[in-house]
């Protein structure tokens, strides 16, 4: 079973300390909701979590099934299953929210497939 664990994390962004010692941990089957005000940090810790360059992480870990995740770059987190879905996606013409995230899902569990090139180096 999949843990998500946060521990002590600490995110600045432009050298703003923005969290301050977040401890969250998530076990595969689980639904969190992360409720506040705007400007509580909601969104930073999304981003954080994906590993957006804007986002340092300045002490604590995240750490995904016991492994550490800090220091890997927004695809190899994607690989683990850890990516940012959009509240209000993109509309693409022909193809459902929901068949796009299915073929998402797909191919992290088989990062093997041949179809189409991947973006991520």
């Amino acid at each position: 079973m999949s843990t998500l664990t946060i521990t002590n994390l600490h995110v600045a962004v432009d050298e703003k300390p923005i969290l301050k010692g977040v401890n969250l941990t998530i076990r595969q089957g689980e639904i969190h909701a992360l409720m506040g005000p705007n400007g509580s940090g909601k969104s930073t810790l999304a981003y954080a979590l994906a590993g957006h360059p804007k986002y340092e992480i300045t002490d604590g870990s995240i750490e995904i099934d016991g492994t550490p995740i800090n220091e890997l770059d927004p695809c190899e987190r994607a690989r683990l299953g850890l990516f940012l879905a959009f509240q209000y996606p993109v509309v693409i013409p022909g193809v459902k929210v929901s068949d796009f995230l299915r073929h998402a899902i797909t191919n992290i569990r088989n990062p093997d497939r041949k179809e189409g090139e991947d973006s991520c180096p």
